[in-house]
């Protein structure tokens, strides 16, 4: 959200999260950089323990076997996924496996992409065996998607979230018809179809970190109030709801916002991690990039008007689509998984972000962790200082 200057973090306690993401070069060594890598390869790490688990396993079935390997092959492909977004032309590694005696490589972001393509692919092929049920348990924020039939249209939605990161048009298209795709009925509800993260305030379990409304740290740009386009009686685009005026005024570095986040109502609330909304407006990228018009036209006049409440497009809109897909994304995907600054930098458009200061930076990539350059000679491409833009 920092990176695709959605929202800043002022939280005066720890002035790093500001001043590393906003002004001074970033570097290996530096605050923050790590950005969820140690996660991303604890995930990676416990999903292959448990696949070289699972066979030994001797009160499971074959059917409720392959489930496991469905549902850990999809979470292990969107942990690379993940990993492929902050790192993107620098790579990531593929191999972990603690008792080796050497370090996995580094691998291309295109091998990224293929392993967790792969991966995910795999796991379409476990799901499909697994029967009509798992054998674990799963969060109410699977609610709709909790059994192998169901949670495999949620790895062709993953699917379809990775060729658009990378491109493929058409391979998009086609894991989008397998997810849980719809346009119909043009609802609220319909749009919010999806997988979500749970929260709570029990002991041992996460609170949602998205909650601030003080706001005590966590502010939006002010230009996603100013850049709302308005609906037919001059109020803003509906979803600018997703940000709201506070009593307080935060600054510091130049940046100051009274535009605190209203993504959540509560520190228990659920957040999504992929919901419908998100897939109508992957398939109509995809299918301007492949110059279908009108069927772009048609998922895009779903969203303005059912999440925005804006007026259709014309059916012959002669306008630019990208343009109107990416104020879309922008407005529809707030706050998730830093759509919008990968979004900006997959059309070359890191340049038009909005900075409050000439001294502040637009970072197009993100170091590695000082911990993978040091161990490695000779190290990554990614262990280098990025300076922005």
């Amino acid at each position: 959200g920092i990176f695709g200057r959605e929202m800043y973090n002022l939280d005066q306690a720890e002035p790093r999260n500001f001043l590393s993401f906003l002004v001074e070069p970033l570097t290996p060594g530096g605050f923050g950089t790590d950005l969820g890598w140690t996660n991303t390869y604890r995930q990676v790490l416990q999903a292959e323990t448990i696949l070289g688990a699972v066979e030994k396993v001797g009160n499971y079935t074959a059917a409720q076997k392959e489930g496991v390997r469905g549902f850990t092959k999809t979470f292990e492909a969107l942990a690379l996924m993940e990993q492929l977004r902050v790192r993107d032309t620098f790579g990531i590694v593929l191999e972990v496996d603690p008792t080796a005696t050497k370090l996995g490589d580094f691998v291309t972001k295109d091998a990224g992409y293929t392993r967790a393509a792969a991966l995910l692919d795999e796991a379409r092929t476990h799901l499909n065996a697994a029967g009509t049920s798992f054998a674990f348990a799963l969060t109410s924020g699977f609610t709709g998607f909790n059994t192998p039939v169901t949670f495999l249209r949620v790895n062709r939605a993953l699917k379809a979230r990775l060729e658009i990161d990378r491109g493929r048009w058409q391979d998009a298209l086609t894991a989008l018809s397998e997810s849980f795709i719809a346009a119909t009925p043009a609802t609220a509800a319909t749009l919010a179809t999806g997988v979500y993260h749970t929260f709570s305030t029990a002991s041992g379990d996460a609170t949602n970190p998205m909650f601030d409304a003080s706001p005590r740290a966590l502010v939006a740009h002010p230009s996603f109030l100013a850049d709302a386009q308005r609906r037919a009686d001059n109020t803003p685009d509906l979803r600018t709801a997703k940000v709201a005026i506070s009593t307080i005024t935060l600054t510091s570095q130049g940046v100051s916002s009274n535009q605190r986040l209203n993504l959540v109502a509560s520190n228990a609330a659920s957040y999504p991690l992929i919901r419908n909304e998100e897939l109508l407006l992957m398939r109509a990228e995809a299918n301007a990039n492949l110059g279908n018009r009108a069927a772009a036209i048609g998922d895009l006049n779903v969203v303005r008007t059912v999440a925005g409440g804006l007026a259709p497009l014309d059916a012959n809109f002669a306008g630019n689509l990208i343009d109107e897909l990416l104020y879309n994304r922008r407005y529809s995907l707030f706050g998730e998984y830093g759509n919008r600054w990968v979004d900006m930098r997959r059309y070359g458009r890191l340049a038009q972000l909005p900075k409050f200061a000439p001294t502040h930076r637009i970072y197009p990539i993100v170091p590695l962790p000082a911990d993978e350059c040091n161990q490695r000679s000779p190290q990554p491409k990614g262990c280098t200082q990025v300076s922005g833009i």
